[in-house]
């Protein structure tokens, strides 16, 4: 599904499009003149569509954080593609480099009937760690760069879209359209932190917000993030998706 002229959108679960399995979060290629990325991996039921539906093989799987709905996925991709290099925050790297289930709150996810219960999130050892504001350039004047912005987990990432024409947010769980929120009883979850992440993400300015879940906004997507930040500063938390 095409998005922008550089965004194309090759698998969505049950919370999204039911392009692909149930369980995958909103997966996305992003296209420069020389070289392509994708963000997020799914649950990891999918790798044969991503690849099918992406037409080209990327250099780069960006991952927004450890839940299996976005990172389950990344074994399979780099078992598929050789030189494909995976990146994600810290800690969250490490615990998808062991596939780590309590840290990456799997167990969890299966007591609450979020993931079946013969699910395994697979480890994928090439996972690197990616430092908050490190830039990849696309080519064509198209640069997506890393925003540390924990709070729904740890190690959570946005990326930051530029190019000529446009700027858009990729926000995994940080924040959805109406300036919605995932707050989780998880161990990681940190309300303190996701409250300045919400603020950091508002002095953005950008055209679209592809988000990990349900809708996209594809103009003015800016106030998106001002409502959060407006909730946050009135001394509340926006309304979660969960």
């Amino acid at each position: 599904m095409r998005l922008t002229e550089h965004v194309t959108l090759v698998a969505s679960g049950a919370a999204g499009f039911d392009l692909t399995d149930p369980l995958d979060c909103h997966v996305y290629l992003v296209r420069g003149s020389l070289r392509s990325v994708l963000i997020d991996a799914g649950s990891g039921r999918s790798a044969d569509a991503v690849l099918r539906n992406a037409g080209t093989e990327p250099g780069h799987l960006l991952l927004t954080h450890g839940h299996a709905d976005h990172a389950g996925g990344a074994a399979a991709l780099a078992e598929r593609l050789p030189g494909l290099r995976v990146l994600a925050g810290a800690p969250a790297a490490e615990w998808i480099a062991a596939g780590d289930e309590t840290a990456l709150s799997v167990d969890k996810g299966r007591a609450a009937g979020v993931y079946p219960a013969d699910y395994a999130f697979p480890p994928c050892p090439r996972v690197e760690p990616l430092e908050d504001g490190a830039e990849i350039d696309l080519g064509g004047e198209v640069v997506v760069r890393a925003v540390a912005t924990p709070g729904h987990a740890d190690g959570h990432l946005c990326y930051h879209l530029r190019t000529p024409g446009y700027q858009a947010l990729f926000s995994g769980d940080c924040v959805f359209s109406g300036g919605r929120i995932s707050l989780q009883n998880l161990h990681d979850c940190r309300v303190p932190a996701y409250a300045a992440s919400l603020t950091l993400l508002a002095a953005l300015d950008i055209d679209a917000l592809f988000p990990g879940h349900h809708e996209i906004s594809l103009a003015r997507a800016g106030r998106h993030l001002a409502a959060a930040r407006d909730t946050v500063a009135r001394g509340l938390l926006p309304r979660s998706t969960t």
